[in-house]
């Protein structure tokens, strides 16, 4: 193949419509209406897998991220369903660090570890919430327990996440210019402290803290690749106008370390829930309209 075809053969994807993704990726896809149906059909999902586990009278692991669910939306149906969460043990993706290292406060405004409390485990009625110690968040005096944990356990049962702007998974990022990772190494990146790159601190900076630059901690714990392809199943989520993007990047384009969310189309058990907007063929927005007063 010559580098001009290659070149277009690096483009097309990006056109694939939703109609055809089943044809270039074999897995399961599930097409929603917005992010509240998406919200409603992962906490189905994921109540679903509790309850059973619980009635087989077993643990159920689930790595969970931060920013591309509503764990509201599970605490609302285990309290109207009467599911209780103790046979869940979660395994947080990530969590920021302050700059000597340390987990941030958990009253820090991005701690993720408040943000479990308060979206999951607080609107729990209390005879439903998951056992405290089956809670883990990935610790940068020890990242290597986490890998232990996961493995013990055979891997995760279910993993959750989303793609982020770089091709990043949790805090993934692919490698800087002058790293010499390969593609395999990348791959079996494990749960480890790193710098978080500047394309996903913008992302952050653009979707999470309206501009606060600042604000945002540039150092974080991560779950690593390692520990994501181990999961039994691996289950997307895209719901975001540029997810139309990243996810036919992550699904759909070359397998390497530039992508390191592409290395799941080498995993056996992958299943993507996308929004309508999502689903779209990426667009062009040369006047960079805000999107004020429009609709999902």
């Amino acid at each position: 193949m010559s580098a001009n075809s290659n070149s277009t053969a690096r483009r097309d994807y990006y056109q694939l419509r939703f109609e055809e993704f089943a044809e270039h990726r074999p897995i399961l896809y599930h097409l929603v209406d917005n992010t509240d149906a998406l919200n409603r059909r992962i906490a189905r999902e994921a109540v679903n897998a509790i309850k059973a586990a619980g009635e087989a009278n077993r643990q159920v692991m689930m790595i969970l991220p931060v920013g591309p669910l509503d764990f509201s939306y599970w605490a609302e149906l285990c309290n109207r369903e009467r599911v209780s969460c103790e046979p869940l043990v979660s395994v947080n993706m990530d969590e920021y660090l302050d700059a000597e290292d340390r987990l941030v406060s958990r009253d820090h405004p991005l701690s993720f570890r408040k943000f479990m409390r308060e979206s999951l485990v607080d609107p729990l009625d209390r005879e439903l919430r998951p056992r405290t110690t089956n809670l883990h968040f990935p610790d940068p005096l020890r990242p290597e327990a986490t890998t232990e944990l996961v493995e013990a356990h055979g891997g995760a049962d279910l993993c959750y996440g989303g793609v982020g702007i770089s091709g990043h998974i949790a805090f993934n990022d692919p490698p800087e210019p002058d790293d010499p990772a390969t593609d395999e190494e990348v791959r079996n990146w494990k749960t480890r402290v790193l710098t978080i790159n500047r394309e996903s601190c913008t992302q952050m900076a653009m979707g999470g803290v309206d501009g606060n630059w600042n604000i945002l901690p540039r150092r974080a714990i991560t779950v690593g690749m390692y520990e994501i392809l181990l999961s039994k199943k691996i289950h997307l989520t895209f719901m975001r106008n540029w997810h139309a993007g990243t996810l036919r990047r992550s699904l759909f384009g070359p397998m390497n370390r530039e992508c390191p969310a592409s290395f799941v189309q080498t995993h056996s058990k992958v299943e993507v829930t996308l929004t309508r907007l999502a689903a779209n063929v990426p667009g062009y927005n040369l006047g960079q309209a805000t999107g004020e007063g429009e609709e999902e």
